[in-house]
């Protein structure tokens, strides 16, 4: 009895004078729900009509219902030029003189933003108009989650036009520190600075070093950076309030992980050019867990290759398994490449770098009902890849000047200089061990694999520019029969192939039609002729040896064009075959001096007959 006097107690509403019942937030809407069901109307019909009473109280809400059902016309794919014609005439009138208001809306921003892209350049210069009427308008949208799509629009459909550029800049004008850390106005910088011409957004940039050098800069010349407005800054606290700005934008920045914006990483790229080791060690450990993301520009690289050269032994280490799983991808990637180079010289544990960076590239994997497996090995894709063939050629060559070679001087900016850090004043090298002990503890590693990769996929290698230099260099570095071998049966294979393919072809036969030798082709012969001058100082000569074994009295066939000629030239400079080839290339000698007074390309030809009178 007692229970059910409680229960009752319970039910009793709060003005009853009863006990208290519970809060429920919910209750009025359920109530109204209850009434409203009462009158017979379904649930999605009584959401139809919340919906709609709500909207209708709305600023503009018969303008923009009417805008939104000629929007859903406006986007079918199937309308004729003058069917969007047509609608846009309609639609620049509902939202005339409204276009700020309504562009604020979360459902009505969509019709501003296809008015963008479907008018022309005289409607979308009305609406930029319209909403850069009052200072700060569209820099005041960027901010806004739903109006900040109809900035993007804006730059994006606006940029070839030089009026409605400087309208974006000047509405743009002094927002640009508060922008750059702001979660929706990040996105609109983003866009502003990759569509905009840098001449043009060179004002907007400059606000990023602060206040003093926005304001008292008149005139720019070129796009500015940290550096050159440290270098015109008259005082040392000019050059320090300037870099101090610019890391208080980073670290705001680095909060909200902003590390995958371009202007982002340009301003990181800019700050690690200027301060101290000491400095770039500091942020080392934030940017390391991030380092995936940086790596998808060529100035985001610079920062990651930095931190990677600075950092403390953990903070590589980090790096490292940031990286994890993008070894070979970055490894291929027109800029990340060099991070990861950079990360590999400086880095003390071998046995990490073992682990989590070259492991990757010596997995081959799999793919079902593929035959050709050796065409799936991670190993030649890095190796015929111009940016990942410079890891390979990093520790396959010994002398660091033969090394410098292969790289750009870009590329040895980066790569070259030995990172050291002040400690207790004086300058200590990042990086402890020794730069030969760590190449040949990596190389010892890789070596193996990276010599059967090549012996299987010879013909790959020798007609691509950068696997014929990886080919050439494991070659040099390590002798080996078994792929001279490889490397001879490709040539005389090719040339078998060719002479079969081409047999009883007219001379008039078209260019397409005929099929060349590796001696005849434009990387090929190159790639032969590399390979055969590694023999010149070799004390074991096995692809020169081999190749006029196997020939014999074939090897005047490799003289029929100008190319082949460059390959015997190099034969003749072997000095264990240098004899035989002379006796042989002596008997057409007439021939020879013939073809290298022929029109056309004859150095080849010049080269050989120089190398047979020496």
């Amino acid at each position: 009895m007692a229970a059910k006097e409680k229960e009752s107690v319970k039910r009793k509403s709060p003005s009853s004078g009863g006990d208290k019942q519970p809060y429920d937030k919910n209750f009025k809407k359920k109530q109204k729900s209850i009434d409203e069901n009462k009158e017979g109307l379904s649930s999605s019909a009584l959401k139809r009509q919340v919906r709609k009473d709500r909207q209708s109280t709305r600023k503009h809400a018969d303008s923009v219902a009417e805008a939104k059902t000629l929007w859903n016309k406006l986007r079918l794919k199937t309308n004729t030029k003058k069917d969007t014609e047509d609608l846009m005439d309609k639609v620049m009138t509902l939202i005339h003189g409204k276009v700020k208001e309504i562009a604020l809306q979360h459902d009505a921003s969509r019709v501003v933003q296809a008015a963008i892209q479907f008018g022309n350049d005289k409607q979308r210069k009305e609406i930029l108009t319209e909403i850069c009427k009052s200072e700060g308008s569209l820099a005041e949208m960027a901010k806004i989650q739903y109006a900040h799509f109809c900035c993007l629009k804006l730059i994006k459909y606006c940029a070839r036009d030089d009026a409605s550029i400087k309208m974006i800049v000047k509405s743009f004008k002094g927002e640009m520190p508060k922008l750059a850390v702001h979660g929706v106005g990040a996105r609109v910088l983003e866009s502003l600075f990759l569509n905009l011409p840098p001449k043009q957004t060179a004002p907007l940039k400059q606000e990023f070093y602060g206040p003093h050098f926005s304001l008292f800069v008149k005139d720019l010349s070129g796009v500015p950076t940290l550096k050159s407005n440290i270098e015109t800054a008259t005082t040392e606290t000019q050059k320090k309030s300037a870099i101090d700005f610019v890391q208080a934008i980073l670290n705001k920045g680095m909060a909200k992980s902003f590390y995958g914006y371009t202007y982002f990483q340009q301003l990181f790229a800019e700050y690690v050019d200027v301060v101290d080791p000491s400095e770039i060690r500091m942020i080392s450990s934030t940017i390391a867990d991030h380092s995936i993301h940086l790596l998808s520009t060529r100035v985001g690289t610079r920062v990651v290759a930095a931190c990677a050269s600075y950092g403390t032994p953990k903070d590589r280490k980090r790096i490292c398994k940031s990286l994890k799983g993008y070894t070979t991808s970055s490894l291929q990637h027109r800029d990340a490449y060099l991070a990861l180079l950079r990360l590999i010289q400086v880095t003390d544990d071998t046995v990490s770098i073992q682990k989590s960076v070259l492991n990757e590239i010596l997995t081959k994997p799999t793919k079902e009902n593929d035959a050709e497996s050796t065409m799936n090995n991670a190993i030649l894709d890095v190796a015929l890849s111009d940016t990942g063939s410079k890891l390979f050629l990093m520790l396959l060559v010994k002398d660091v000047e033969t090394r410098l070679k292969y790289f750009d001087p870009y590329e040895r900016s980066i790569l070259e200089p030995i990172a050291t850090i002040k400690e207790n004043g004086s300058e200590v090298p990042t990086s402890k061990k020794d730069p030969e002990t760590r190449r040949n503890e990596l190389l010892k590693h890789i070596k193996d694999p990276l010599i059967e990769a090549c012996t299987e996929n010879v013909r790959e290698l020798l007609n691509s520019l950068p696997g014929a230099r990886v080919l050439k260099e494991v070659y040099a570095s390590a002798p080996s029969e078994k792929l001279a071998e490889a490397i001879v049966d490709v040539c005389v294979a090719s040339l078998d192939d060719a002479t079969n393919a081409n047999a009883g072809k007219k001379k008039e036969a078209k260019e397409d039609e005929i099929l060349y030798s590796v001696f005849e082709s434009p990387i090929g012969h190159r790639s032969i002729k590399n390979l055969i001058l590694c023999d010149e100082e070799s004390t074991k000569p096995f692809v020169s040896k081999l190749l006029v074994d196997r020939l014999g009295k074939r090897l005047p066939e490799i003289v029929g064009s100008n190319r082949g000629a460059f390959v015997a030239a190099a034969l003749c400079k072997v000095p264990s075959v240098k004899d035989a080839v002379k006796k042989t290339f002596n008997s057409k000698k007439k021939d020879i001096e013939a073809k290298s007074k022929s029109k056309g390309s004859t150095a080849g030809y010049a080269a050989l007959l120089k190398e047979m009178s020496s």
